[in-house]
């Protein structure tokens, strides 16, 4: 484990309300980034296999480990732009989506950025468009069916920020057990 990594390094300090993230992957991108926690830098881990973009910014939560599918914990964070990868941005939690990706609990927190004023009035994840929701539903229903197969992600319910902070608590706590912090 590199302790030097921005993954370790990154705390979380006003979690569950806000997040720090990094961003991975931007709105309107095909690459698929996933950062690479021992060396602290983004790694192409594959192109979309399908037509399809992300429909948003998708993020990487430093200091959190979802032991559904032991990794970092995922956000999605809506912003009018397409923000650069690798870059921190802070997210203010509005909710949830639950996820199961190829069997593995893969639940996405649902963030809009603190510093886009267009998103200052969404507090809740109701607070969003029908549109907004569903064109994330959507996406992960179908990103991975060219390369997987249907039926290899199912997208359930969206919940609003108090699931969502209770998921964040428990991958905050599995974080700390499993790098004994």
């Amino acid at each position: 484990m590199n302790k030097q990594s921005l993954f370790h390094r990154i705390h979380q300090d006003d979690a569950p309300d806000k997040l720090s993230l990094i961003v991975e992957i931007s709105k309107g991108d095909c690459n698929k980034y996933e950062f690479n926690h021992e060396l602290g830098v983004l790694e192409l881990d594959r192109v979309l296999f399908g037509p399809l973009v992300y429909p948003i910014n998708y993020c990487d939560v430093p200091r959190t480990w979802n032991e559904g599918d032991d990794d970092p914990l995922d956000a999605l964070l809506f912003n009018s732009a397409p923000l650069q990868p690798g870059s921190l941005v802070s997210g203010r939690v509005i909710g949830l989506m639950e996820m199961e990706d190829n069997g593995e609990l893969d639940n996405k927190i649902i963030c809009v950025s603190d510093k886009d004023p267009r998103y200052g009035h969404v507090k809740d994840i109701k607070d969003l468009t029908p549109y907004e929701r569903k064109d994330i539903q959507t996406f992960f229903e179908l990103y991975k069916v060219p390369q997987t197969g249907r039926d290899s992600v199912k997208v359930g319910d969206f919940l609003d920020k108090d699931a969502a902070a209770t998921f964040i608590n428990k991958c905050v706590a599995a974080y700390k057990q499993k790098f004994a912090t």
